[in-house]
C-alpha cells in the first residue's frame, strides 16, 4: 500500500470510529507505530483530524447552524442525562449565566422546584421549561433569532454585563480538542463570550458525542477558558483522556 492509499484509508477508518489509536491503526495496516504518527500528522496539517495522546479523532466542518427544532430531537437522552447532571451543580441562591442551545435549555426542565436562585439567559427556549419553578430566570434583550431560539445583540450585551454569575452553562455547536467551542453565528458567539468574562466560578460545557470533533466557523472560547466537561458515555474515552490531560474535569454521565 503506497502512502497515500494507506492515509486514505486512516481517513476512512477515522470517519467510520470517529477516534482511532496508533496502536490498533498500526496493526490494522501492517505498518510502524512511526509511519502512523507521520500520516496522522500530514492529515492533521491537511485539517482532516485531530491528533490526541496516543491517537486521532475526527474534524467535522459545521458550515451553518441548523433550527433548533431538529436539534431538539438530536441525541435526546444524551442531552437529557447532561442537562440533568448540570441541572444539580447549581447551589442555593447562586446567579448562573445558561447560553443558547437545546441541551442548555433543559438544564432548567431538571432544576429541583424548591431551589431559588437566578437564571440569566439569552436562550428564549429555556423560558418554557420554568413554569412551575421559585428559580428567577432573567431573560436578556436584544434581536430575536428564531433558527437559534434565542436573542443576540448590542442590548443583550448590556444586560449580561449587569450582572457577575457563579458558573456558566454552555451547550456547544461545535467542540474540538485543537479550536475549543465554536459555533456559526457571530451574535451567539459574542453574547456568551460575554457571559464568559462575566462568570466568576467555573464555566462547564455540555458537549454530547455527536459534538465532539465539530469545528464551526466562528470561535466562542478556547479550551483553556473551560472547566469542566459534562459528556455523554458516547464520547470517546481518548477524548475524555486528552481532556483530562488538559487539566479540564470531564464528567461522564
Amino acid at each position: 500500500m503506497i502512502p497515500a492509499e494507506r492515509r486514505a484509508r486512516i481517513v476512512d477508518l477515522v470517519k467510520e470510529r470517529r477516534a482511532v489509536r496508533v496502536s490498533s491503526l498500526s496493526e490494522d495496516l501492517g505498518v510502524s507505530g512511526m509511519t502512523i504518527r507521520r500520516d496522522l500528522e500530514r492529515l492533521e496539517v491537511e485539517g482532516v483530524l485531530v491528533r490526541t495522546h496516543g491517537g486521532a479523532v475526527l474534524k467535522r466542518h459545521m458550515a451553518e447552524e441548523t433550527l433548533y427544532v431538529e436539534r431538539e430531537s438530536a441525541s435526546a437522552e444524551e442531552k437529557r442525562r447532561i442537562a440533568a447532571a448540570a441541572a444539580g451543580l447549581i447551589e442555593p441562591g447562586e446567579t448562573i449565566f445558561l447560553s443558547s442551545g437545546t441541551t442548555a435549555a433543559q438544564v432548567i426542565r431538571h432544576i429541583d422546584p424548591s431551589l431559588e436562585a437566578r437564571i440569566v439567559t439569552h436562550n428564549v427556549g429555556a423560558i418554557q421549561e420554568a413554569r412551575g419553578l421559585r428559580v428567577e430566570v432573567v431573560l436578556a434583550g436584544g434581536l430575536y433569532r428564531p433558527r437559534s431560539n434565542a436573542v443576540s445583540g448590542p442590548l443583550a450585551l448590556e444586560h449580561i454585563a449587569r450582572f457577575h454569575a457563579g458558573k456558566m452553562f454552555i451547550g456547544v455547536d461545535g467542540f474540538d480538542l485543537e479550536e475549543g467551542l465554536t459555533t456559526p453565528t457571530m451574535g451567539m458567539a459574542g453574547v456568551e463570550r460575554a457571559m464568559i468574562a462575566q462568570t466568576r466560578g467555573e464555566v462547564i460545557a455540555l458537549a454530547d458525542a455527536s459534538k465532539i470533533g465539530v469545528v464551526a466557523d466562528v470561535v466562542i472560547c478556547g479550551l483553556d477558558q473551560v472547566d469542566t466537561v459534562l459528556v455523554d458515555d458516547g464520547a470517546d474515552e481518548h477524548v475524555r483522556a486528552e481532556l483530562s490531560r488538559l487539566g479540564l474535569r470531564c464528567v461522564v454521565v
